[in-house]
């Protein structure tokens, strides 16, 4: 007779061992694989104005480094434009997004740099002066909220092209492509308001605001990209989906080729 306190066989512990691997083993690790994949793939986006605060003028830390940097410069060029214009177009316009372009940290220079280039290049009919305001409004409105750039260039180019006097027959409008009637109280009291005339988001960084404020929201209301695209397209399109993902690699393939 065996002894209860004596170790168990070599062959019996194999036995043993294989029997909690096959049976109880997938059990208890099969659930925190699942939540492990869940987490990984729950969007994770920085909290509204946590990028805003590190390149404010009035927030930059002592001795933080300002001004334009090699991307922007290498668009500039690109286009055939001077930085004396962003001067210009600051003047303007002084409430733009460009005014905040020379404080952004290098990854959000690059990306905007990156982006006006692209629009310029996806619809000849914006002119510089816009692509600039529209690129600088689509990285810092991004950040603000809390979305990625990528993805709000992208939806633009999908829902307007970057044309800002786009207007469709069911009333949305501007290079988001949003519904001024029916976001209006939402977009007014985060101090979106509308433009004089008939397109109440004709100009390009309100629209642009808007857009990534409303993307924003249906990201938290929902807990996912894909679900927020669908709230924000108004149903469920595989195409529309499509469009994006294909436009997102449009612009990183453009970036690489631009700066790499």
């Amino acid at each position: 007779m065996a002894d209860k306190h004596s170790k168990p066989s070599g062959g019996i512990f194999f036995r043993t061992t294989c029997v909690f691997f096959v049976t109880i083993m997938p059990f208890t690790a099969l659930p925190f694989l699942i939540v492990s994949e869940l987490y990984e793939r729950k969007p994770r986006f920085p909290k509204a104005n946590s990028v805003i605060s590190r390149y404010s003028p009035n927030k930059l830390p002592a001795g933080a480094e300002i001004g334009y940097n090699r991307h922007v410069m290498s668009a500039v060029r690109e286009m055939g434009i001077s930085l004396d214009q962003f001067g210009e177009w600051i003047a303007a316009y002084p409430g733009s997004a460009l005014k905040h372009l020379r404080y952004m940290p290098e990854p959000m220079q690059r990306d905007a740099a990156n982006i006006a280039v692209f629009i310029r290049k996806s619809n000849r009919e914006i002119d510089e002066k816009t692509a600039w305001r529209e690129a600088a409004a689509l990285v810092h409105y991004s950040a603000k909220y809390g979305v990625p750039s990528a993805l709000t260039t992208a939806m633009a180019h999908v829902e307007s092209t970057f044309d800002p006097d786009a207007v469709s027959p069911k009333g949305a409008s501007g290079v988001m492509q949003v519904m001024w009637g029916i976001h209006d109280g939402l977009l007014r009291s985060n101090g979106i308001q509308p433009s004089p005339g008939d397109n109440p988001l004709a100009d390009p960084e309100r629209s642009i605001a808007a857009g990534c404020l409303l993307l924003s929201r249906y990201i938290r209301a929902y807990g996912s990209v894909r679900k927020a695209i669908d709230r924000y397209y108004g149903g469920t399109s595989a195409v529309y989906h499509r469009k994006i993902n294909v436009n997102i690699a449009k612009l990183m393939t453009h970036r690489s080729k631009l700066f790499d």
